[in-house]
């Protein structure tokens, strides 16, 4: 099957988008990377996961819109995408990401730093143990439900 000259073009910018979006991809993981300060084996984990989903990509690209054509004109395009994206919204887009995952785990965190903070706190209640024990014992020995029926 051949391909027209519109049809190329249109090809072409699709590969040009293909490569933005692949853009945009690598700078997710690698605003993932530096927040989470990964040593090098998350960094290959990290890395894998793009290139994975990178690559899921790309072939449903070439099935469906190349018509399982590779041609010069598409990696061409897709390079060109990704210096397209690297060149003029990274510097924009990968701090907003890094603090769009920064807030996201300090919020995934959260119960977990409370249960912390309620547990370095203990201490204060440490005194109060033996009376807040009586109390309790009390409070059983006069509510029915508490009682044994036998």
């Amino acid at each position: 099957m051949t391909f027209s000259l519109a049809q190329q073009t249109l090809v072409f910018l699709e590969a040009i988008l293909l490569g933005v979006i692949g853009g945009f991809i690598y700078d997710i993981c690698r605003a993932i990377r530096q927040v989470m300060h990964f040593k090098t084996k998350g960094t290959i984990i990290i890395d894998s996961i793009f290139w994975i989903i990178l690559l899921i990509i790309l072939f449903y690209f070439s099935v469906t819109d190349a018509v399982s054509q590779i041609r010069f004109y598409i990696i061409l395009g897709e390079i060109s995408g990704m210096i397209l994206y690297f060149l003029s919204f990274t510097v924009f887009l990968l701090p907003v990401l890094k603090f769009a995952i920064s807030s996201f785990l300090f919020v995934l965190n959260l119960p977990n730093n409370f249960i912390k903070f309620i547990i370095s706190k203990a201490y204060i209640l440490k005194p109060f143990y033996k009376y807040i024990r009586e109390i309790i014992k009390n409070i059983k020995k006069r509510l029915s439900f508490f009682t044994k029926s036998g």
